[in-house]
Parts: structure tokens; C-alpha cells; sequence
């Protein structure tokens, strides 16, 4: 049978009028208060995974050379958390997220398949699942597949019920799974502009008059207030978002907070102070939202007694972080690693005047799929994170490395850390990462809603 019906008018009509009817056309014109229902934020999600099934999944296995994927429920233990994203982004759910049982439970249970198979026929991809080893055994006698893609991981009981006529016809699905996992749909990416505008509206909000009250607001306030107004708004997250000022030296000694508490001008996460007048306020913070998840980095400056506007070395400071993430932009090249990637554009950051010190990262955005049992439980806990970085690992699975090449059609949270000199501020400078998702397309690199091309929030 096929894995899923191609007729979807309702459900594509639905994701269609939210996405053109609901969202405001920029994060200035965001009305957070008018965000899709959840019933609705759980259709769009649906409507995305059956997108990336029937159009990503014959993709992926045709350029693998895949005729035949077997995916089992206990890949888990490939993963960092012990569940297997492979398994749980292909496995079906009806439009309210609750994963439709193993055709071979009982009637009533809740028990999931053991087994997915995915069939190339040329025409289309056939979804079945096999019942046990030898029902694996006789859809593979039947179908005498090419090549066969399985876990290379505890596979012992499938090598035997494959026999050594197909045992030798198999090849591992690791970079089959990471090619699923990674490759977005055009919707998806149109999709993202819209959660990345939402998460700019957020920190629009929070880094204005109406949340801070310099010499009153302290940093640990504002963290706090970011996760209650998500809270307010159905938001979910997936980090405590990080919130730290820095500081002019001679503010430091100013201001009542202990010096102690800001290293190289700056505060951690850890420490709560006072926003103050002349403070530039960061926030690392994330939103997540039908299946997407945000990494934003954003910077706001607090206006001194006597000032207006921000004083212009700091507005010419984020006009030249600006110019060094364009010039890492540009070395996104189809078939680049990660290393190649970092190792040609670093040296061009690090030439741009002014720059202090300039750290090339970028990796992909997390992403999730919810499903439920049906009587209720929630059982994917955490978002996976698979394809090119610009480390050497993201801490700590192994489905993501800089050792990857570039492809197509993929996310990225793209978050150069920039330092740059200006008067008074001392010899590290100012930090001024921006982070905001990218796509990387056919079309070249995209800022998906860029955040702060020129200009400070301000709070006065």
C-alpha cells in the first residue's frame, strides 16, 4: 500500500489559510496574541510530515541507491537519548499526533510496530510492516531487492533472517537516516520564515520599555519573563534562555553589582544583575513551533541619560558583525564540509576591521515530531538535531559533525560569535553574535527573517 493518501485537499487547505491568512508579513507586524490554536499548530505539523514523506523519502533513497529500508523500533541506542529519531520522524500518526498502532496488536492496544519498510518501486514508495523476523524474511524473498539499507547496530537477528543471498545485499542506513532527517521541504522552509518571525516578535517584546526598567529589571527578571511569555502564548522551548549584559568598564565600577560578576565585561547566564543605563542586553533564546525550532541571538542597548539614539561606534559595531556573517555566508558551497567551510571563512572574518575575535559556527536547528499514544502518552522527549556543523561534534550525538558535506535543501541556526573594538568598552570589546535560521537551497544561502541587519532593540 502507499504510505499515505494523496488526497489531503482539507488538511492542505488549512496549512495553506494559516500560513497565508494567520501570519503577519514581517516580526514589526506580529500580533503574538494571534497565533493558530494548538489543534491547528498540530495539523500544520502533520501536513509538513506527510509533505517530507511523500516528496523527501523517495528523494533520499534514490540518491542513496535504496531499494529496500527496513527500520526497526529499537535503533535507540544509536542515539544520544535512547530514542531513535529515524524511527519516530517515519512513523505515522493521524491528524492529532496520536501514532496508529501495529496493524499486528490486539485490537485496543497501543502497542507501535516493530518494523517499518519502505519499498522503492520506481513509481513510488510502498509502506509495510512486517510482523516479525520472518515475515521480514518473506517480503524480502518476494521483492529480491538490490540493495537493502538496516541499522549497523545489533543486527544480528535481521542478517539471519536474511539470509546470506541478502545479507550481502545490505548496506548501512546511517547516512540514509541523516539524509531523511536534514532535507527540508520548500513548506517547511516558507513555514520557518513564519516561526522566526514569531521568535523576533518575542524578543522585540521583551527588549522594550514595557519588560525593562533600567536600574530596576534584573537579567534573571527578564529571563524569567521570556519563559512565563511563552508560556502565556502556548510557546514551547527547548533551553532556559540565556540572558547577560555587558558592560563599559567604567560603568561596572558605577553600578552597585559586584565587579565579580561580569568577566571581560560580561555576565553569565548564572548571574542575575541590574540592567542599567548603557548596558547592551543579549538574549540566546529558541521557540518551538510546529516541529521547528528557533536559536535566536539578539542584542539590545539601553540609552544613557543626555542620549537619544545608540552612540554610532556601537551601531557601526553591529554593522560590521553583520558584514563578517555575510562573508561566512558566502562560503556555503553544495558538497563543502563543515572543517572546509570554517577553515576558508574564518580567516576573511577575522581580516574585517575591527574585529576583536571571530568564531564561525553554525549547526543545524533542532526539530521534533510529536506523537502520542492513544491513550495519551507523550513519548518523544527531546528534539534531534542531524546534518553539517561547524564543530567538531554537537554534544553529544553523533547524527550531526563537521565532517559532513553541504547539500541542498537544508537548516541551519547560524550563530557567528563576533567581537568587535569600540572606544571605552575595553580590550575584548563588544559581542555581538546574531543568531536567526538560514536555509540553504538551489537558490544559494538565505536568512530566513534576518534578525537586526542594523539596528539595537533600544530601552530607554
Amino acid at each position: 500500500m502507499r504510505i499515505l493518501s494523496t488526497h489531503r485537499a482539507h488538511a492542505l487547505l488549512c496549512f495553506v489559510l494559516l500560513a497565508a491568512g494567520t501570519w503577519p508579513a514581517s516580526a514589526a507586524d506580529a500580533d503574538l496574541s494571534a497565533l493558530p490554536s494548538m489543534r491547528e499548530r498540530v495539523l500544520i505539523m502533520e501536513e509538513i510530515w506527510r509533505a517530507r514523506v511523500e516528496t523527501i523519502l523517495p528523494r533520499v533513497m534514490r540518491e542513496q541507491k535504496i531499494d529496500l529500508w527496513i527500520v526497526r523500533s529499537d535503533e535507540g541506542e544509536l542515539f544520544f537519548n535512547d530514542e531513535s529519531p529515524v524511527f519516530m520522524s517515519l512513523l505515522q500518526a493521524n491528524d492529532e499526533g496520536m501514532a496508529i498502532p501495529s496493524r499486528h496488536a490486539p485490537s485496543g492496544s497501543q502497542r507501535l510496530p516493530r518494523f517499518l519498510a519502505f519499498h522503492d518501486t520506481g513509481d513510488e514508495i510502498e509502506y509495510t510492516e512486517p510482523k516479525d523476523y520472518e515475515e521480514i524474511a518473506e517480503l524480502v524473498q518476494k521483492l529480491d531487492p538490490e540493495r537493502i539499507a538496516i541499522a549497523d547496530f545489533a543486527n544480528d537477528p535481521l542478517m539471519k533472517a536474511l539470509g546470506a543471498k541478502y545479507g550481502q545485499r545490505t548496506v548501512s542506513s546511517w547516512e540514509l537516516g541523516v539524509r531523511w532527517l536534514e532535507t527540508a521541504t520548500p513548506d517547511q522552509i516558507r513555514t520557518y520564515i513564519q516561526v522566526q518571525r514569531v521568535a523576533n516578535a518575542l524578543i522585540a517584546e521583551g527588549f522594550s520599555n514595557a519588560v525593562v526598567t533600567p536600574g530596576v529589571t534584573t537579567t534573571a527578571d527578564l529571563n524569567w519573563w521570556f519563559r512565563h511569555r511563552m508560556l502565556e502564548l502556548q510557546l514551547e522551548h527547548e533551553n532556559h534562555p540565556t540572558i547577560g549584559v555587558q558592560r563599559k568598564p567604567e560603568n561596572i565600577e558605577k553600578y552597585d553589582d559586584p565587579p565579580e560578576a561580569f568577566v571581560h565585561g560580561r555576565s553569565g547566564n548564572d548571574v542575575s544583575v541590574t540592567i542599567q543605563p548603557g548596558d547592551v542586553i543579549s538574549c540566546d533564546t529558541d521557540v518551538m513551533l510546529f516541529g521547528l525550532v528557533t536559536d535566536s541571538h539578539q542584542h539590545a542597548y539601553v540609552l544613557e541619560e543626555g542620549e537619544t539614539e545608540v552612540p554610532t561606534a556601537l551601531q557601526e559595531a553591529l554593522l560590521t558583525v553583520n558584514r563578517v556573517q555575510d562573508l561566512l555566508a558566502e562560503e556555503f558551497q553544495q558538497d563543502r564540509t563543515g572543517i572546509e567551510i570554517v577553515a576558508v571563512a574564518e580567516p576573511r572574518m577575522a581580516a574585517v576591521a575591527d574585529v576583536v575575535e571571530t568564531e564561525a559556527a553554525f549547526h543545524p536547528p533542532p526539530t521534533y515530531i510529536r506523537r502520542f499514544l492513544r491513550g495519551g502518552f507523550f513519548f518523544p522527549t527531546k528534539p534531534w538535531v542531524a546534518g553539517m556543523t561547524s564543530g567538531p561534534g554537537y554534544y553529544p550525538t553523533s547524527i550531526v559533525t563537521n565532517e559532513r558535506p553541504l547539500h541542498y535543501d537544508t537548516l541551519y541556526a547560524f550563530e557567528p560569535h563576533t567581537s568587535v573594538a569600540v572606544p571605552g568598552w575595553g580590550e575584548r570589546g563588544v559581542e555581538l553574535g546574531i543568531g536567526q535560521i538560514t536555509s540553504y537551497t538551489r537558490d544559494g544561502f538565505r536568512y530566513l527573517e534576518r534578525a537586526q541587519p542594523i539596528k539595537f532593540h533600544v530601552i530607554k
